[in-house]
């Protein structure tokens, strides 16, 4: 069973500026351009994101991103 959503922690970006953007913008699967949402929660100052492939439909990230 997957997790609903991970916490970022920045270990899994690695290489260049170039190779992170595009662990960051591009599927695993299929190689086509992510489509992000965000849902902030500004009492528990974390803000969800989602990243879906409309190519391949694949749920590639769901990660919690704290800011403070």
């Amino acid at each position: 069973m997957e997790a609903d959503f991970k916490i970022e922690n920045y270990l899994e970006y690695y290489g260049d500026a170039k190779n992170v953007q595009k662990i960051i913008d591009e599927c695993s699967e299929c190689g086509a351009k992510l489509v992000f949402s965000h849902l902030p929660d500004y009492k528990n100052f974390i803000v969800q994101e989602v990243a879906r492939c409309l190519d391949c439909g694949k749920h590639n990230r769901k990660l919690l991103h704290i800011i403070n």
